[in-house]
């Protein structure tokens, strides 16, 4: 009983406080190498909250062919190490995540040639697609990605929206969905550095 009060309160605390704190703080910060999902919930039935999960612990490769002129990107993140914080939430993400089966979350690029990489340097803009590996599952997806010059490295921002349905993810509502119902809604958000990418040197992607 005593933890069913705990975590009514907290649920309160955490509904009153969070719309403003995600409205005041970015996701990422300028420097970071990281990946995130947003999604929102229901709390007590009339107030919606965003949830961010975000972890750094990514790795980063590009794979390239014999010739060396088409490569494919390949990016990973430990399931558990994505943090929301809600501790509850967040310890049950494995769980959710299926992280027996695919203890990382993967995504595989198609083949990309050197001339289209530049190509995207110089647009932009662009769009990827590839393969997502989670949930013990695997699902095409094409991420739309922005490229920024920053000195010494070139900024990779990118988004995906999807739903945790169409990925086969299934995140349980907290008491009956009193406390917290979720909603489908998700979004997988990218932002990396080409100089924490290894093999991104190959294709030039550097600010020159």
């Amino acid at each position: 009983m005593k933890k069913i009060i705990t975590i009514f309160t907290t649920a309160i605390l955490f509904t009153m406080s969070t719309q403003a704190v995600f409205a005041e703080e970015p996701v990422f910060a300028a420097e970071e190498h990281c990946l995130a999902y947003y999604t929102t919930k229901t709390m007590f039935f009339f107030a919606d909250v965003e949830v961010i999960g975000k972890s750094c612990e990514v790795t980063a490769e590009m794979h390239w062919n014999a010739s060396g002129q088409q490569a494919q990107v390949e990016v990973s993140v430990p399931a558990s190490s994505l943090k929301s914080g809600i501790d509850l939430r967040d310890e049950d993400m494995p769980e959710i995540l299926k992280a027996d089966l695919t203890p990382n979350i993967r995504f595989v690029s198609e083949w990309l040639g050197k001339s289209v990489l530049l190509k995207m340097l110089d647009n932009q803009q662009s769009e990827v697609s590839g393969d997502l590996e989670v949930a013990g599952g695997k699902f095409p997806v094409k991420f739309a990605l922005i490229f920024t010059k920053q000195p010494g490295y070139v900024l990779i921002e990118g988004r995906y929206k999807t739903t945790f349905s169409a990925l086969k993810i299934v995140v349980p509502a907290v008491v009956g969905g009193l406390i917290a119902d979720p909603h489908d809604d998700l979004e997988l958000l990218v932002h990396l550095r080409s100089d924490k990418i290894s093999g991104a040197e190959k294709a030039t992607i550097k600010n020159e």
